[in-house]
């Protein structure tokens, strides 16, 4: 049965939901949609996205209400990597209203077996009470009774005996499962959500410098940006999307669908990008097409920060150069954007 189905039958009207989040199961999962880029979690836009799972058809205005996101990880301070992106993930979500992050170090310990060669007692590094803490944390919230459900953000089987007692409980505990759907965890749930197929949406590219996405056919656009461009040319990372070479089908896959790109047939005069859908075709095909000039886009496309900087409108009548960051990259591109 479908989650707003479930909740339409039980409690409507009153939505309130307690997002509990294993921090690092959602990110290693939401990892593993592309290879080529590094990728980054939008943790204010994941935990809407799950609230808006409680909504009552196209028509219902009264959606759920977030009664709070609490996030469990952990960190090594040995690895200064994963440090920074810790730190780097505070920094842009550690102000949101209804956002709680709860990071403990995570340290190594020592245990009764051995090294073979020197002797020495092998070190482990654990989440050194990660899962403990969401734990005690869910059944503390439970019983304050400030909701209607509670959400546990993980798949890690774990989380079973947990999920099992706050069942008991009559708590309605939804699963939000990071990678494929568990059977057993649903067993044990109120209902079950699928977190997989929206990674694509609730993520964002990290990188440095600028990414150009770029075609055969557009080389003397890719040109004229490159000149214009606020960046040397060895922090400007040009990716040719109809080599397979540069990019395999997975990444142009989650790319396409993360940067929301648009195309259009070549014999459409008017500009209407939505006459061509790349869903229809395999990816194959559309790196065929898009290499011999029979479909255009919005190419070549500047990324900064994982975010578009501009690309080429092939507008023959208006701007030729989209600014997607407003004045700013009027500022930091002016030879594409001359008065």
């Amino acid at each position: 049965m479908p989650l707003a189905e479930t909740i339409r039958v039980i409690q409507p009207g009153k939505r309130r939901i307690k997002l509990f989040v294993d921090f690092w199961n959602v990110v290693i999962s939401a990892r593993k949609v592309s290879k080529l880029f590094e990728i980054d979690v939008i943790w204010d836009k994941l935990s809407e996205a799950i609230v808006n799972q409680t909504r009552q058809g196209h028509f219902d205005e009264s959606n759920g209400e977030l009664a709070g996101c609490h996030i469990f990880g952990s960190f090594s301070r040995s690895n200064s990597k994963e440090s920074i992106f810790i730190d780097d993930t505070l920094d842009k979500y550690g102000s949101v209203p209804g956002l709680f992050f709860n990071f403990s170090e995570r340290i190594p310990k020592r245990t009764s077996r051995r090294c073979s060669s020197c002797g020495e007692s092998i070190k482990i590094s654990g989440e050194s009470g990660v899962d403990l803490t969401l734990a005690i944390d869910m059944i503390k919230h439970a019983a304050m009774r400030e909701h209607e459900y509670l959400a546990l953000v993980s798949s890690d089987r774990d989380f079973m005996p947990l999920l099992d007692y706050l069942k008991d409980q009559g708590q309605r505990v939804l699963h939000v499962a990071t990678n494929a759907p568990d059977r057993d965890m649903r067993s044990v749930t109120w209902t079950q959500i699928d977190l997989s197929p929206h990674y694509s949406y609730l993520s964002r590219i990290i990188h440095e410098g600028c990414i150009v996405l770029t075609a055969p056919s557009c080389s003397a656009e890719l040109e004229e940006l490159l000149l214009a461009a606020p960046f040397s040319r060895e922090n400007i990372r040009i990716i040719d999307i109809t080599n397979k070479n540069e990019i395999d089908d997975k990444d142009l896959s989650y790319l396409m669908t993360n940067r929301s790109l648009y195309w259009r047939r070549a014999e459409d005069e008017d500009g209407d990008y939505s006459k061509y859908s790349f869903s229809r075709d395999n990816i194959s095909e559309f790196r065929a097409k898009l290499s011999a000039g029979h479909i255009y886009g919005d190419l070549p496309y500047a990324m900064v920060g994982g975010e578009c900087e501009t690309y080429f409108s092939g507008n023959k009548s208006g701007a030729r150069w989209m600014q997607m960051g407003g004045r700013e990259t009027r500022k930091s591109w002016p030879k594409l954007f001359r008065d």
